[in-house]
């Protein structure tokens, strides 16, 4: 069963072996636990219904119905309420364009890498974090800020900062149960602690991390980080 504090998920795709594999990658991510998988679009409500799942990772080819009116009644006032992401093969920009208008947060296209994916659950994770943490934002740049995250605007990735590297970081954090120092990560992954110190701070300016200061005997706080 998952824990009460876990982002609980549904996969819906009629292949076996995708759903498998989304599996295994969903459950990989801390905080997230996969609760149902459903072949067919009926499959699909039925689960929704009886699971209800925070998060829905959505194809658009099913045998019984088309995904885009699975993720159209997922809506409708006697569904509990879940996010849809959608996750499919088809590139038409009119494809995407409705899989929007029929409430999706996001549109991943396969096949999809588990870094990608794992990135992306995580913004999700540090977005949903973010819009339940008030009642209410005083500041446009807070909103503005929400919702960049919530569509997964990374913007630029500066020439100091690698794809590769920011996965490694988020791994080494990820497989460790409390947070960690850049001193601490820069041992766990083989880089300086300058290294280690700048790719932290872009990641929990991105949303993916939480940095929490811990005041020593000295006085002067010491970052730790954490993945949200």
């Amino acid at each position: 069963m998952p824990e009460a504090r876990d982002i609980t998920v549904l996969i819906v795709d009629d292949d076996p072996v995708v759903t498998a594999a989304l599996h295994a990658q969903v459950n990989r991510v801390l905080g997230f636990r996969v609760v149902g998988i459903a072949h067919t679009g009926q499959a699909a409500l039925a689960a929704a219904g009886r699971f209800a799942p925070r998060l829905v990772l959505l194809d658009l080819h099913l045998p019984d119905m088309p995904g885009l009116e699975v993720a159209h009644r997922l809506r409708r006032p006697e569904q509990p309420p879940a996010d849809v992401i959608v996750i499919s093969g088809r590139k038409e920009s009119a494809t995407v364009r409705a899989a929007i208008q029929r409430g999706a947060l996001y549109y991943l296209v396969k096949p999809t890498r588990a870094g990608t994916l794992e990135q992306t659950l995580l913004r999700y994770a540090a977005t949903t974090e973010q819009l339940e943490a008030g009642d209410r934002f005083v500041e446009q740049q807070e909103i503005d800020r929400i919702f960049r995250s919530l569509h997964l605007d990374q913007g630029p990735r500066p020439k100091s900062i690698s794809a590769a590297t920011e996965q490694l970081v988020l791994d080494a954090l990820s497989a460790v149960e409390e947070d960690a120092s850049a001193h601490e990560l820069a041992g766990m992954i083989g880089v300086s602690r300058a290294t280690a110190r700048r790719y932290l701070e872009h990641l929990a300016e991105r949303g993916l991390l939480e940095a929490r200061p811990k005041y020593g005997p000295t006085g002067r706080p010491q970052h730790r980080y954490r993945v949200r």
